[in-house]
């Protein structure tokens, strides 16, 4: 059970604007958590914000018994991971993209085998697709795709996605939606997805609202 706090988070632009204001997330594993709001609110600010991938001021980040700082902000994302919107891929196969990060200094003795990695492919209807492909020839959608298997990979306690579902026809986006929600379920972490369709959001544990710079519960977990 990972249980999740941050905030109160607060966030001005160079022109005094007030983007995100006493922001304060608690949670607790397993949970499906589908934030919303309007364009240009500050959705992915807030999500940058909780990774440490902005300046906003941020009083706490706490993950279970563990509190983390500036100083350890390395070893908060290895356990708060953030899937960026349009997370770039590498140039090579999509075996070299999807085992990457587990090179580097924080990846804390993960491994991944491919056993694991065809599983997860055809979770999201990649299975299909050779280990040793060139991502070149894959499809925005398909790299899309292969970005949200990256991160279930990584298999974070807390797993944070900017709109993972964008520009996916509807039967994929709902097949990759519920991959989302069986993720927090099955290795009882939290997921926490900025989705603009209410209609994933209404199938979550707990459905926020960001409006005016701050959060509005719409149905309680």
């Amino acid at each position: 059970m990972a249980d999740f706090e941050c905030g109160p988070i607060n966030y001005k632009t160079r022109e005094g604007l007030h983007i995100l204001q006493g922001i304060h997330l608690r949670l607790s594993s397993p949970a499906m958590v589908v934030i919303n709001g309007p364009s240009g609110c500050g959705k992915s600010t807030l999500l940058r914000a909780i990774t440490g991938l902005n300046n906003a001021e941020v009083a706490l980040r706490r993950l279970d018994q563990e509190r983390f700082d500036e100083r350890t902000l390395s070893a908060w994302r290895a356990k708060v991971t953030l899937l960026l919107q349009d997370a770039p891929c590498l140039e090579g196969s999509v075996l070299e993209n999807l085992t990457f990060p587990f090179d580097f200094k924080n990846s804390g003795g993960r491994m991944c085998s491919e056993t694991s990695i065809s599983n997860r492919l055809g979770e999201v209807d990649l299975g299909h697709i050779p280990l040793d492909a060139d991502v070149r020839r894959l499809s925005g959608g398909e790299r899309h795709r292969l970005g949200i298997v990256r991160g279930l990979l990584w298999g974070p306690k807390v797993l944070i996605a900017d709109e993972p579902l964008s520009g996916l026809e509807p039967e994929l986006a709902d097949k990759c939606f519920h991959v989302l929600m069986d993720y927090a379920r099955m290795e009882n972490a939290i997921v926490i997805c900025v989705l603009h369709e209410e209609r994933f959001a209404g199938k979550a544990d707990q459905w926020l609202k960001l409006e005016n710079g701050t959060l509005h519960r719409i149905n309680p977990l």
